[in-house]
């Protein structure tokens, strides 16, 4: 493979091995591999290598060298530097000026002819060799700028020819083909399985189409950001510290874009440590150019390309994410968990699927010369390879329910389609196997979207199944998500227990189910609250108590409970905060059972405020509470009468599955719940008989 690889593209490969533990890894690979490439020989490599490491030490500026870096050019007059040039065209003066952020220099003089030969260093700027003198009789508008640029040498590649990339690309099938990729991206494909490598390469997906919009959590240590970093200068990486609309759009005072106007993607790395200085603001600009890819400030309004990557981590249970998630975009800071920002997410990548970085993880063989392979990415992009696919396929529901596909469903399936034929089928030659193949991937990059947004807003999004047919043969494109049969949080009692009662409730926008355990034990009349049960809840077992108390009798229990039984009360929700009072009739009917030792019914769940004259209150958030009940497998919910016609908005499949019973009352209420005919003499111990 390697010989075949080196023999169809002959001075545009680099062995890979030898770009990995170099002793100079802070700088970027395609620093490296140009260095590597052109100053070293395999026969004599060592030595060459310890010549360049060498160059690198002694030309490269760190940061806390600058200001003796500058005091050397001065005394000498004339030095090189390794470093990042960028250059500006300052209209007022009709002059270009370069920086030189490594000696912290924005006023550098740079020819013309420079920034002509390399118009990149004007969108972004280039690594390379810059040569310097110093002038001090350089005056411009009265100030003395002494820095000038002589000579400059790019480590990056200014002319490629992508017509001849796609032609080679047939010498290859396509498992070679991704193999090549995986090494060109730096990984090794041997330690992957094929699923593994084609879920890595999706991470090239915003490289090579434009305005994509993704997200990916993974664990620590998967390399989310190791491909962006490494392999393209088009990138911008975004990692915690603080992000503003000036440094992302466009600076209203010097009116500069900013990276989402003059990069390829922007990588927001570490998503839930950024510091967005107005989350607001933030997300109401970012909504509006992931739609249409165009941005606002002031009174302009700006076209821009670049697409948009969210970065987080993620805790797995297994190979999936924890049960802990009710849904998978909880990890996001909470101001972008806005169903307005998160439908217009094109592509949620399972970076948990892909294996950690260990010592054996990098390429061992050749690939593609890193800024050979990000030229052509990024030329990539300019092409259109979707339309004659097109015609060979359909983007359907499966599930056949009433809204179906939405536009924004079709869009991000054609972006990601689009995208994955680019990389894998540049020539768009691909047969009817390898088409469906990407589809099932793309498919599924969005349904993971729309899975989410249905838990967040049942209301709003219906369970779809997005796939494909293909045509003419009517061949179904049906993806599996391994993380769709992820177990929930929380399950319904196995079978009728004395104290488990299932309530209702709401974290956020959506509802969940809140499993209480109550259990009476010897004691002083107590009820205790256990784990982190909030205020208000404890009011409404405060309530429950008070009534218990009223209606002792009347419930069949001696007042002997309160000078011989404590009641323990758990709350499990995993590591949320109780809230709210809705959870009243619950803890009653739990606290009666646990007293009467009782079983209460585990496959009916309840919601309601409870006074202490035993009414039950209307509550908030009964749809989304019912839908949690319906999601968990409940068959019967007991709700305040006063929130029936809410209820009964519900979609009709809803419905039928689950029996909707209003209550006024708790007497009605522990009819309803308790098992009846199961009061043996053990279970009236707490009655003090």
């Amino acid at each position: 493979m390697n010989l075949k690889l080196k023999e169809v593209f002959s001075g545009k490969v680099v062995n890979k091995a030898h770009t990995i533990n170099t002793g100079v890894d802070e700088f970027p690979r395609y620093v490296l591999e140009y260095l590597i490439d052109n100053y070293c020989s395999e026969e004599t490599f060592h030595e060459d290598m310890e010549k360049v490491v060498r160059r690198l030490k002694e030309t490269f500026v760190y940061g806390a060298e600058a200001e003796k870096i500058r005091h050397y050019i001065r005394e000498n007059r004339r030095h090189s530097v390794i470093a990042s040039l960028e250059a500006r065209l300052v209209e007022t003066e009709d002059k270009y000026w370069g920086t030189i952020s490594a000696i912290n220099e924005n006023f550098v003089n740079i020819p013309e002819n420079i920034v002509r030969q390399y118009p990149m260093l004007l969108s972004g700027g280039m690594w390379g060799t810059i040569d310097l003198t110093y002038d001090e009789t350089e005056i411009h508008s009265k100030k003395i700028r002494p820095f000038k640029i002589t000579g400059f040498t790019p480590f990056q590649v200014s002319v490629i020819n992508l017509d001849e990339f796609i032609e080679r690309r047939r010498e290859f099938t396509t498992d070679e083909w991704i193999d090549i990729l995986v090494n060109s991206c730096g990984l090794d494909p041997s330690q992957m399985a094929r699923r593994q490598k084609l879920l890595y390469l999706c991470r090239c997906i915003p490289l090579v189409e434009t305005n994509v919009n993704m997200v990916e959590l993974a664990p620590r240590e998967t390399g989310k950001t190791y491909l962006y970093r490494n392999i393209s200068y088009y990138a911008h990486v975004l990692s915690g510290g603080k992000a503003t609309p000036a440094q992302l759009f466009i600076n209203l005072n010097s009116g500069r874009i900013g990276e989402v106007g003059v990069r390829d993607a922007v990588v927001f790395d570490e998503i839930a440590n950024t510091d967005f200085t107005d989350p607001r603001s933030f997300v109401s600009i970012m909504q509006g150019y992931m739609q249409d890819a165009k941005f606002s400030r002031g009174k302009k309004e700006i076209l821009a390309f670049a697409s948009l990557v969210f970065v987080g981590n993620l805790d797995v249970q297994g190979n999936l994410p924890h049960e802990k998630y009710y849904h998978l975009f909880e990890p996001l800071p909470d101001f972008l968990q806005v169903i307005a920002f998160l439908d217009r997410v094109h592509a949620y990548l399972p970076g948990w699927e892909i294996p950690k970085l260990a010592p054996n993880s990098y390429s061992k063989d050749y690939g593609f010369v890193t800024d050979y392979f990000c030229e052509i990415m990024h030329e990539l992009r300019r092409m259109d390879l979707l339309g004659a696919a097109r015609a060979r396929f359909d983007i359907v529901d499966h599930a056949g329910r009433n809204h179906g596909v939405s536009g924004r469903d079709q869009r991000a399936i054609m972006k990601t389609t689009s995208a994955l034929l680019k990389l894998l089928h540049p020539d768009g030659r691909l047969t009817d196997e390898e088409l469906e193949n990407i589809l099932s991937v793309s498919c599924e990059l969005r349904q993971r979207v729309r899975d989410q947004l249905h838990l967040i807003a049942p209301g709003e999004y219906d369970r779809i199944s997005l796939g494909a047919v293909m045509k003419p043969s009517g061949k179904r494109v049906v993806p599996e998500l391994p993380d769709s049969k992820r177990e929930q949080r929380v399950v319904l009692p196995e079978k009728p227990a004395v104290g488990e009662v299932v309530g209702l409730a709401v974290a956020g926008d959506h509802g969940c189910i809140l499993h209480f355990e109550m259990q009476a034990t010897k004691g002083s009349g107590r009820i205790v609250p256990l784990g982190s049960i909030q205020r208000v809840m404890r009011e409404s077992i405060e309530a429950a108590a008070q009534y218990i108390r009223a209606k002792h009798e009347e419930l069949g229990i001696t007042a002997e409970w309160r000078k011989s039984y404590d009641v323990a009360v758990l709350a499990t929700f995993m590591g949320v905060p109780k809230e709210g009072p809705s959870a009243g009739i619950t803890i009653v009917t739990g606290i009666v059972s646990a007293l009467k030792k009782v079983p209460v019914r585990n496959d009916l769940a309840m919601t309601g405020e409870i006074t202490i004259m035993g009414k039950v209150l209307p509550v908030g958030g009964i749809q989304q509470k019912v839908r949690a009940a319906y999601d968990a497998g409940v068959k019967e919910v007991l709700l305040p009468a006063d929130n029936l016609k809410e209820a009964e908005g519900l979609p009709s499949y809803v419905l039928e599955a689950v029996k909707l019973t209003p209550v006024e009352s708790i007497e009605k209420v522990l009819e309803l719940a308790l098992i009846k005919g199961e009061e043996r003499s053990e279970h009236r111990q707490p009655q003090g008989k």
